[in-house]
């Protein structure tokens, strides 16, 4: 075996890794506890958001339990699963008009590796000030190219980096699947964070 194979084959193991470790670090049961709380408060008051809240958590588990083992899945698919986490979100939110999301695509059936554009997401709410401000999320594909670009600030006081270990996943399989096809810059001060993410899909 030469020594390209040999490096490919490492190369796809660490991929699989890492995609196991998102699976274990993103749907965490902490979401799951606070999610299944807002949900009985909601059956308990009658809401009639109650019902469509059980649909994206099942959405999202089925996402995260299925979806995940593939290599690739429908760009509709990965959007889908972040849809149904920030609806699920903004259970908690005071505020959920200040979380705005602009999406324009064309191209829902172009091919992505899963759970890409989830861990940016995940960590804008684990991390971000909702109490007067929210985020912004802007997603599309032209010309095949996926821009998604996510903007928010951050909790006071807070000194953790939102660049942590599922950030730190999403790079390496970043340089494994897309290299020379991708262009990530995230800016993070005291106060605000942002992600900038383009990769050519058209692969």
């Amino acid at each position: 075996m030469s020594d390209a194979e040999i490096e490919k084959r490492q190369l796809i193991e660490e991929k699989k890794n890492s995609e196991l470790q998102a699976l274990k670090t993103q749907i965490n049961p902490h979401f799951i506890f606070n999610t299944l709380n807002n949900i009985y408060s909601l059956v308990y008051q009658q809401s009639e958001k109650a019902l469509p809240a059980i649909e994206e958590l099942s959405q999202l588990l089925r996402y995260s339990t299925k979806d995940l083992e593939k290599d690739f899945i429908s760009l509709e698919k990965e959007i889908g699963y972040l849809e149904s986490l920030i609806e699920l979100e903004k259970l908690r939110i005071k505020n959920p008009e200040l979380l705005i999301i602009e999406k324009r695509i064309n191209f829902p059936n172009l091919n992505i590796s899963p759970m890409l554009l989830v861990p940016f997401v995940e960590n804008a709410f684990k991390h971000g000030d909702f109490s007067g401000k929210g985020f912004t999320l802007k997603i599309s594909d032209e010309n095949q190219k996926l821009h998604f670009h996510l903007h928010n600030f951050k909790k006071q006081r807070s000194k953790d980096s939102l660049s942590g270990i599922g950030i730190g996943n999403v790079k390496k399989r970043l340089e494994i699947l897309y290299p020379k096809k991708h262009e990530l810059n995230i800016i993070e001060t005291e106060i605000e964070y942002s992600v900038d993410l383009k990769i050519d899909l058209n692969i």
